[in-house]
């Protein structure tokens, strides 16, 4: 099954994603990239007036976009060019997001160095500089991704990553739903039954009570349409 990469940059990718397939078919893997801008200049459709970064906007984005597609993967710039919103907040909000959720993220930045360093030298200042500094610090760690890579390394890292990422047993029928996530179940059961099968996506990654039950009579089902084809 093709991994899919969410990567996000305010800065054309054309480059990245052509060097991203050239590692990928290196290694056979079958990799879908998506590109997803925010922030000047190719992200202007998510600034607003002030040509600032809004986060609503980023969001109704990427469902127009991209709403029917799980991700492997998340790999973000950490500088939008935006004095407020950097990749941190980007990684945050998809971490609240179902077809991103699970998947792996990973920040990338040109100037990887200049802003570990900075962080260091704020503590220096103050008492109140180090707590920031290390506020920072925990920020990272909370986000949980899986690394922090330099500008130049970032397709090598991304490969290196998304190629451990397996796939479970849910995934072909989470991708399978959410490729038709507008339509509403109206199914001969009774769980789930006038849900979008987008909705019945997002009950099946949240693990809900009812989703190990409906999966079970998905397969009863498909089972007895084979049967039924079998004495035709």
């Amino acid at each position: 099954m093709a991994k899919n990469l969410l990567i996000i940059d305010n800065e054309n990718l054309d480059e990245t994603i052509e060097e991203l397939h050239k590692q990928a078919r290196k290694k056979s893997i079958a990799l879908n990239c998506y590109p997803l801008y925010i922030g000047l200049p190719d992200g202007n459709d998510v600034v607003d007036d002030n040509g600032k970064i809004d986060l609503k906007l980023v969001r109704k984005k990427f469902e127009e976009n991209y709403g029917e597609t799980r991700f492997h993967m998340v790999a973000s710039d950490f500088a939008l060019n935006d004095e407020i919103v950097d990749g941190i907040d980007i990684i945050k909000q998809f971490n609240n997001i179902s077809n991103t959720l699970k998947a792996k993220k990973i920040l990338y930045s040109s100037e990887l160095e200049e802003i570990v360093q900075g962080y260091l030298n704020d503590h220096k200042k103050s008492k109140k500089n180090f707590d920031e500094a290390w506020d920072k610090f925990k920020t990272l760690i909370k986000i949980d991704i899986v690394d922090f890579a330099k500008r130049e390394e970032v397709e090598s890292k991304i490969i290196s990553y998304i190629e451990k990422v397996v796939d479970d047993n849910n995934d072909f029928i989470i991708d399978n739903l959410l490729a038709n996530g507008d339509l509403e179940f109206n199914g001969s059961m009774d769980i789930y039954r006038g849900y979008s099968l987008k909705e019945i996506a997002d009950k099946i990654k949240d693990n809900d009570e009812q989703a190990n039950a409906f999966k079970i009579k998905l397969i009863e089902l498909a089972i007895a349409e084979l049967i039924e084809l079998k004495d035709v």
